[in-house]
């Protein structure tokens, strides 16, 4: 048993994916014929078989986010060191039943900058999945937001930081939709300003941070009701997530935005039509925020 637990800031982003219990409603046995065993195997697909591939998208995105390229940049022979070990990601990642954490440790003892890089490879990993998933027809919930907390023996990170994302997926995201808390802009914002984030932080480390939370904070908006959300369709994220696809990978883009954008407006449109007033208000916020991007990917879906 781990006895020595070490409490720090963390970046914590909790996800849910939903409709995963209704999907195996009415199923508690083992089936007996094959009209129950093809209800088994349609529910198993529909989330358990989803999940793992949803899980699989993520570790795609991580690895290679987190590999280690040739930079675009030239930088001076003596800085190249230094520039080098800016550019590293630092960035965790759990799951357990229909739910995944990823996580950033905000404590660094030489540079900040691979903080910043693991929170702005989260946003980003988020976005893009959301969208991803609602055009498979599974959406999922998200909270994203930093707090202390210390990782277990089994992976997890577990503390305040924990509870301050999973609150708000549970309780205030409530559509599908990602949900960034306060405590998180708080700390772009301390990092836009340039506030050090160690002692004798060089100078060079605090202006990457300060671009990298420049960006992240771009790509946050206010939703209709006031929570601060990742705006996954906006120009922002779209400009620091597309730009390096090539036309084909472009033009596959525009497809899920498509298929997503069908999605969404159907199920807006059933939940209304069978007068589900709770998932039809929920859904109408998603279906605005979809119709709200006046962005490249709507205008070449349409």
């Amino acid at each position: 048993m781990k006895k020595d637990f070490n409490y720090c800031y963390y970046l914590v982003a909790f996800i849910d994916v939903l409709g995963q219990k209704e999907a195996f409603q009415g199923i508690n046995d083992l089936p007996k014929n094959e009209d129950e065993k093809e209800k088994l195997i349609q529910a198993h697909s529909h989330t358990a078989l989803f999940v793992e591939e949803l899980r699989g998208w993520f570790d795609d995105y991580f690895n290679a986010y987190t590999e280690v390229k040739e930079s675009e940049f030239k930088v001076p022979e003596g800085k190249k060191e230094q520039f080098d070990e800016m550019r590293k990601s630092i960035l965790k990642h759990t799951r357990f039943s229909d739910c995944l954490q990823f996580f950033v440790p905000l404590e660094s003892k030489k540079y900040h900058s691979p903080c910043a890089n693991g929170v702005f490879g989260i946003l980003g990993a988020c976005g893009g999945m959301l969208l991803l998933s609602l055009a498979r027809n599974k959406p999922f919930r998200a909270g994203i937001d930093l707090g202390i907390a210390t990782e277990l023996s089994s992976g997890e990170v577990y503390g305040p930081g924990f509870f301050n994302a999973y609150t708000l997926e549970s309780k205030i995201a409530q559509y599908p939709r990602i949900v960034i808390g306060d405590h998180l802009i708080n700390y772009l914002v301390n990092l836009s300003h340039k506030n050090p984030q160690l002692p004798n932080q060089t100078k060079e480390d605090i202006g990457v941070c300060k671009i990298i939370a420049d960006s992240c904070l771009k790509m946050i908006v206010q939703d209709l009701d006031g929570c601060y959300i990742l705006d996954y369709l906006g120009n922002k994220f779209l400009e620091n997530f597309t730009k390096h696809l090539s036309d084909e990978e472009k033009d596959s883009t525009s497809k899920v935005f498509k298929l997503a954008f069908d999605f969404v407006e159907s199920e807006y449109k059933k939940r209304k039509e069978n007068r589900d007033r709770k998932l039809a208000s929920r859904y109408f916020m998603l279906y605005t925020y979809f119709k709200s991007k006046n962005t490249t990917l709507m205008k070449q879906s349409s």
